[in-house]
C-alpha cells in the first residue's frame, strides 16, 4: 500500500514597516472581502482539478488546505501592493495614456474583466453548493449573494458611467484587493502555482504576478521585485520556563510543601519532591 506525505506548508508572515518603511502609507486592513475571493479562488481550483480535465494528483489534491491557502493569499496580496503602489490607495505612474491607478493599480480594462471573473467565480460557487468537498468557513448557506461593490461597478460599467478614479477611489482595500486577486485567476493562469503558493512558495508568488497580474512586465517593474515577495521572519523571545512556576495548582502544590516542611512530615517531603520534580 503506497502511502502519501503531505508537503510541509509555511504561511509566510505579512510584512510590517520595519521590513518595508512605505507600508507607514496603509491606513487599512484586508477582510471579509479578500477571504471571499480567496473562497472563490480555492473552491474553484478544487472544482476544475477534480473534474475529468483535471490534472492534480490526489496527494496533491489533499496537501491543498484551505488555511495555509488563505494566509498566504494575505501576505502575497500584501506584497503586491508593496510593489505596485507603495500601499498608496492614490497612486498613479503619472504617465499619458497610462490608467493604472490605485493600490494594485488597475487600468480601465483590467477593473471590467476583474468585475466579469469575479462574478463568474461567484456562479461556480454558489452551483456547486451541496456538492463541494470541503466546507468554506462562515459560509453556512453554502452560497454568496454577489458583494454590492461588484454589482455596483458592474452596473456603471455596463451604464458607461464607471469613473475610474472616482470608482476605485471608493473602494475600500479591503475590496480593491479581493477583486485583484480573483483577477489573478483565469483559463491562462495556471492552478500548480496556486497550489504552491498554499505552502508560502515564493517562486509561485513571483510568476501569478509577472503572468497573471502583468502579462508582459517591463524592466522597472521586473526591478521592483528585488526585495519583494520575501520571507519576513519574526524571532520569538525564547525562556526556559517549569510547569511549577505557571500552572496555578502548581503554585498552591508548591506553597503546601513549605508549610509541610515545617511540620512533623517533614521527613517525607523530600521523597515527594524528588518524585514528583519539585
Amino acid at each position: 500500500m503506497a502511502v502519501s506525505i503531505p508537503t510541509k506548508a509555511t504561511i509566510n508572515v505579512v510584512s510590517t514597516t520595519s521590513d518595508y518603511s512605505a507600508k507607514s502609507n496603509l491606513k487599512e486592513s484586508p477582510g471579509s472581502f479578500l477571504t471571499q475571493a480567496t473562497q472563490l479562488v480555492f473552491d474553484d481550483i478544487r472544482r476544475f482539478q477534480t473534474s475529468s480535465q483535471g490534472y492534480f494528483t490526489q496527494a496533491e489534491l489533499d496537501d491543498f488546505k484551505y488555511h495555509a491557502f488563505e494566509g498566504n493569499v494575505l501576505w502575497f496580496m500584501d506584497e503586491l501592493v508593496g510593489i505596485e503602489s507603495d500601499w498608496k490607495k492614490n497612486a498613479s505612474p503619472g504617465i499619458k495614456d497610462n490608467t493604472a491607478y490605485g493600490y494594485v493599480q488597475f487600468t480601465e480594462d483590467s477593473v471590467e474583466t476583474a468585475v466579469n471573473r469575479y462574478i463568474n467565480h461567484l456562479e461556480r460557487f454558489n452551483e456547486r453548493r451541496g456538492k463541494r468537498d470541503w466546507s468554506p468557513y462562515g459560509v453556512p448557506l453554502g452560497y454568496f449573494v454577489t458583494p454590492f461593490f461588484v454589482s455596483n461597478l458592474k452596473k456603471k460599467i455596463d451604464d458607461g458611467t464607471y469613473n475610474h478614479k472616482d470608482d476605485l477611489d471608493a473602494l475600500t482595500y479591503d475590496q480593491q484587493l479581493a477583486l485583484a486577486f480573483v483577477h489573478l485567476h483565469s483559463k491562462k493562469s495556471k492552478d500548480s502555482n496556486f497550489r504552491l503558493l498554499s505552502f508560502g512558495n515564493r517562486t509561485a508568488a513571483t510568476v501569478i504576478y509577472t503572468r497573471n497580474h502583468h502579462t508582459n512586465p517591463d524592466q522597472s517593474t521586473l526591478n521592483r521585485l528585488v526585495g519583494f515577495f520575501t520571507v519576513h521572519y519574526k524571532t520569538a523571545q525564547q525562556t526556559d520556563i517549569r510547569l511549577k512556576d505557571v500552572l496555578p495548582g502548581a503554585l498552591l502544590a508548591d506553597s503546601i510543601l513549605k508549610e509541610l516542611k515545617t511540620s512533623r512530615f517533614a521527613g517525607i517531603i523530600q521523597s515527594i519532591k524528588a518524585r514528583f520534580g519539585w
